[in-house]
């Protein structure tokens, strides 16, 4: 084949580049040339156009408060005077020695590039899609969510961590930075704020709409436990069989009082009572409130799920599983062609009557006491006459233990 390939040269009009197309008795491959031809992915590309301006994201969000640039040159040059003057650090950084607080990066990045960085996670686990559409906000607000234990530690709730339903059957401790003002909020000395806790997962009759955990607004100056419970807090109770469910705190922020009292709910035996739309939510409040803090954790279904449909919703647990298709098999034919004539048949019989059948054969050779029979040194030095094709190349599979009698080699 390759004495019959050549090439030919030409010359693109586009790019000014030489390419050579191969030619193979005489006759050049089909389709345009290098160049010219769209690739696929520009083909894709063109089949699902999108309007940028119709899937253009809007931010919601908290605006972001610029520091002028001459208070941060001043805060940059009065740290690394600290830093220079300072010989103990400078001895322990070069003899790698040096001990950084964790908390005091984390500050700092939660000053920085901390807020960009949790929305591009959200972003991740389609946390914005599921709750807003076409909008985010990028979480001004560090959201700390505690879940206590019977010991002194905590589990916390950070950005898609994973936690199990029985970690989260407490009601959770909250803080927050209360003290955030906008510019225009400057002379306000307290602030209210609106928490909610929702899944867009697992609900069981409306993949479009939540279920609502906990509701909890008109917080004063960060204080949960002062603010109006609209929702009492439910632990999570993803149905089993359904995987992870994404589990979801946002903070808002306040102008001024809101009245929520058609989302006040009290507890109800219905999961269906707790039906909930974020984007529905937002919508009728947007000029009210505005969204300031993320924070979101993964669940699955464990034990402590069944005690709350049982006791809470008084029903049964709800069970998804997966039902496996059974692989088509052709009808049979009479004479099968290119095709073994063992294996052909063996697609119309009942795998657990092959198995056992390999299994008797296999303990067939095996004495009770002493094991199996030592293998041959030379497996393939006996030549075998007079079978017919599809025996022969059953017997050296055998023999070399290769195919479906290896799977029972090790017994």
């Amino acid at each position: 084949m390759l004495g019959n390939l050549f090439f030919r040269q030409f010359l693109c009009r586009e790019s000014q580049k030489i390419f050579r197309v191969p030619l193979r008795h005489g006759h050049t491959i089909r389709g345009k040339r290098p160049g010219v031809a769209r690739s696929l992915q520009q083909r894709l590309d063109e089949m699902n156009y999108v309007d940028p301006e119709l899937a253009r994201k809007v931010n919601i969000g908290l605006p972001q408060i610029k520091v002028p640039r001459s208070e941060q040159l001043r805060e940059r040059l009065n740290h690394r005077k600290l830093m220079k003057n300072n010989l103990e650090i400078e001895k322990l950084a070069r003899l790698n020695q040096l001990e950084v607080d964790l908390e005091d990066v984390n500050e700092e990045w939660l000053k920085t590039s901390g807020p960009f960085d949790i929305r591009g996670i959200a972003d991740y686990y389609e946390i914005f899609d599921h709750l807003y559409g076409d909008a985010y906000f990028i979480p001004r607000v560090n959201l700390r969510i505690l879940y206590p234990t019977n010991t002194e530690d905590c589990n916390p709730v950070y950005y898609g961590n994973i936690l199990s339903p029985e970690d989260a059957i407490s009601q959770p401790i909250v803080e927050f930075d209360h003290s955030f003002r906008l510019p225009r909020e400057k002379d306000k000395k307290d602030s209210l704020w609106t928490l909610v806790m929702s899944t867009p997962d697992g609900h069981l009759r409306d993949n479009t709409s939540e279920y609502v955990h906990w509701l909890v607004t008109n917080i004063p100056n960060g204080n949960v436990t002062k603010g109006d419970t609209l929702v009492p807090y439910l632990q999570p109770y993803p149905a089993k069989g359904l995987g992870y469910h994404r589990y979801v705190f946002v903070l808002y922020k306040q102008e001024d009082r809101v009245d929520l009292k058609d989302y006040k709910i009290s507890t109800t035996k219905d999961p269906e009572g707790r039906t909930f739309k974020t984007l529905d939510f937002y919508r009728k409040f947007q000029d009210s409130i505005t969204p300031a803090g993320l924070a979101f954790f993964q669940a699955e279904y464990d034990d402590s799920v069944r005690e709350v449909f049982h006791k809470v919703f008084e029903t049964s647990v709800p069970t998804f599983e997966y039902v496996k298709v059974e692989d088509y098999v052709a009808p049979q034919k009479w004479f099968p062609h290119r095709r073994a004539f063992n294996t052909y048949l063996d697609m119309y019989r009942d795998p657990k009557q092959i198995n056992k059948e390999f299994l008797e054969r296999k303990l067939a050779k095996t004495h009770p006491f002493n094991g199996p029979e030592p293998p041959c040194r030379f497996p393939m030095a006996h030549s075998i006459k007079n079978k017919p094709s599809w025996l022969v190349i059953e017997m050296k599979k055998e023999r070399q233990g290769i195919g479906r009698i290896n799977d029972y080699r090790d017994w």
